[in-house]
Formats: structure tokens, C-alpha cells, sequence
């Protein structure tokens, strides 16, 4: 059964169809949440995380636009800002070796249209930059697991991220509605296609 009826389903309150999520993606959350608190934190911790993702989901399944992308993405992003949550409240020291990513910008509770305007900009991009710039700046795997995934060379990789990095900047740091709009049409500043 797909995402969309499932949460059809959850609508309805219909538990069944919220442990078959579960079963889906528990694991997957899991290890979003493992890679952000580390091996050594409570993983009763990591438990209370997962379970709080899918208690959003449950409480308020309509919150989730599939024109904003995949549901698995959208599960990803609430589990990410739980687990930085934790690690802020338990005033850990996170670092990231790229300094644009989704730490230095305003969590999705506290400013969810620019999260819903960042997954807009990178998913107006052309594959195989959207999917890079996903894998980076979203899911923040490094470039060498991006060339190994996508099977490309490092180098490729990398050009992509600083283009799409440096649109990216160019679109929140202006807000300019011309380049959002070119965006959309895949094409860059120049009209140039991305």
C-alpha cells in the first residue's frame, strides 16, 4: 500500500494503517536520529524520537504536502529537527564540517515556510542536482557517499554542490521572487538551464 493512502487511512484514525508505517520506516528514522545524537547517547533517547515523529504524523497527517516531496523526506526532516532538538536541550556540541545546512537555518517549528521554501528551490533544480543538493544540504551525506550512491565521480559531485550551494544562497540571501521563479523553470539567473 502507498504513503498517500496510508495517511488516507490515518486520517480516518485508522491505527493499522499507522503501524504499517511504522514498519516501514522505523528503521530508517532510527538511524536519522542515530547519526545526529551519536553512539553514545540513551537510545531510549533515539526510541522517544522515532516515536515522536510518527505521533506527528498521526496527530496531524494532512500537514504533509506531497507537492513539497516524498513522504520518506518529509519523515526524515521531522526526526532531523527532533534529534537537533535533543542535542540542544541536552546542550551537546553538534558541528558540521559544511556551514549550509539546515542547522544554520531556522528549524521547522520555528520558521516551517523557509523549510518549505528550501525543499521548493532544491526540488525546482534538474536531476542530478536536485538529488545531490538533497543528499547534502538535507540528508548531509558527504560527497564521497553522494558519488558512491549516484555512481559519478567526486568531482561531479562536488561542481554540482557549489553551483547549487551558491544558488541556493542567492535565493534566501535575496528573496528574490525573479530567481525563485526561474528556479521553478529550471533555468538560472541567465535563463541558463540547470
Amino acid at each position: 500500500m502507498e504513503d498517500l493512502e496510508l495517511l488516507q487511512r490515518i486520517e480516518q484514525h485508522d491505527e493499522e494503517a499507522l503501524e504499517i508505517l511504522m514498519d516501514r520506516y522505523s528503521k530508517l528514522l532510527w538511524v536519522v536520529s542515530l547519526s545526529i545524537l551519536g553512539k553514545n547517547h540513551d537510545p531510549q533517547d533515539i526510541e522517544e524520537i522515532v516515536s515522536d515523529a510518527f505521533l506527528r504524523i498521526w496527530k496531524a497527517p494532512t500537514k504533509y504536502q506531497p507537492k513539497r516531496g516524498s513522504f520518506k523526506n518529509y519523515l526524515i526532516l521531522i526526526t532531523r529537527s527532533l534529534s537537533i532538538n535533543k542535542l540542544r536541550r541536552s546542550q551537546k556540541d553538534y558541528q558540521l564540517n559544511d556551514p549550509f545546512t539546515l542547522e544554520n537555518i531556522p528549524m521547522a517549528e520555528e520558521n516551517r515556510e523557509f523549510i518549505h521554501e528550501m525543499f521548493d528551490v532544491i526540488n525546482s533544480l534538474n536531476d542530478p542536482m536536485r538529488e545531490i543538493c538533497l543528499q547534502r544540504y538535507i540528508f548531509e551525506n558527504t560527497p564521497a557517499m553522494i558519488s558512491s550512491d549516484l555512481s559519478i565521480p567526486q568531482k561531479t559531485v562536488n561542481n554540482y554542490l557549489y553551483r547549487g550551494k551558491r544558488m541556493l544562497q542567492q535565493a534566501f540571501a535575496e528573496q528574490d521572487t525573479e530567481f525563485l521563479f526561474l528556479l521553478n523553470k529550471g533555468a538560472d539567473r541567465n535563463g541558463k538551464k540547470i
